[in-house]
This record gives structure tokens, sequence and C-alpha cells, in this order.
């Protein structure tokens, strides 16, 4: 009976870690996360949290801008990020977009990339913000779309 309630348990523990690995960051979306927390820290600012709803926003437009052809911080309908996320609490918001092709450590070049911006590294060193969320969309034409949504809570 014992190894019963061990083996159920194991079970539902699978099963609980398959749901949260399927609302997890991928690996690109991950690395960027790291790099850029890496900036705040050498800036000694306190690293950004990841935010699963956030980072759908992101998603979203990343596929957006790869699927229509398009980039820029302003839509096909002239929507901005403040619309795209206005179902999600912050008090502000901040967005940084990188397009490329593939290269070797792609997340690499577009963070330092915006780094060398003075936009975007604001964004980046902001104090104010305290989460963040990351989308990646690899387009057909072989272009990546990187979006990154800043906000304060």
């Amino acid at each position: 009976m014992r190894s019963f309630r061990i083996s159920a348990w194991f079970s539902v523990f699978l099963i609980l870690v398959g749901v949260i690995c399927t609302c997890a960051q991928s690996s690109e979306e991950t690395e960027v996360f790291d790099l850029v927390n890496r900036e705040r820290v050498k800036a000694r600012l306190q690293p950004l949290e990841w935010d699963d709803r956030a980072a759908n926003v992101a998603r979203n437009y990343s596929r957006q801008m790869a699927r229509e052809g398009f980039f820029g911080h302003f839509d096909r309908q002239g929507l901005t990020v403040i619309e795209r996320a206005s179902k999600l609490k912050w008090s502000k918001i901040g967005e940084n977009l990188f397009m490329g092709e593939q290269v070797p450590k792609f997340e690499a070049f577009a963070v330092k990339g915006w780094m060398r911006s003075t936009t975007h590294r604001f964004n980046i060193l902001d104090r104010e913000w305290n989460t963040t969320g990351i989308g990646v969309h690899h387009s057909n034409n072989g272009l990546i779309y990187v979006t990154q949504v800043f906000l304060s809570k």
C-alpha cells in the first residue's frame, strides 16, 4: 500500500511539472532574461522577476510582427504595448524589440545591441521596473523577433 501512495504522489508530481513546463519560458527567452538581469546586477540594480502574462503579451507580439512582416512599437492598427497589455496590472510599462537573422548566440547579440542603444539601455537599467516577460519567435523567412515587456506593478 505504501508503494502505491508513493507512486500516486509521484504521478501527480509529474503531471504538475508537465503543466508548469508548458507555461515556462523557452531556453532562448530564459537566456535573454538572464543576460538582461546580468546587466542590471552589474549596474547594482535588482534583477527583474519573470511574469508569465507579460511574456504572453511579448510572445504574441513577436509572432504578430513575424506573421505580418513588420517591425516596430506600433502595430498595423497603430496599437502600442499599452493597448496590448491593457489586461495586465501595471503602473508603468515599457518595451524593447529586436529583429535579426539567425546567428550563433543571437540572444547575446540582441542584448548587446540593446545596451548600445541609449533608449533600450535606459529600459534595461530603469530601477522602477520589477517584472518582465520576453517572447521570441522565429519567422518562416529566417528572421528572429524578440519582444521584452517591462512592468512596474
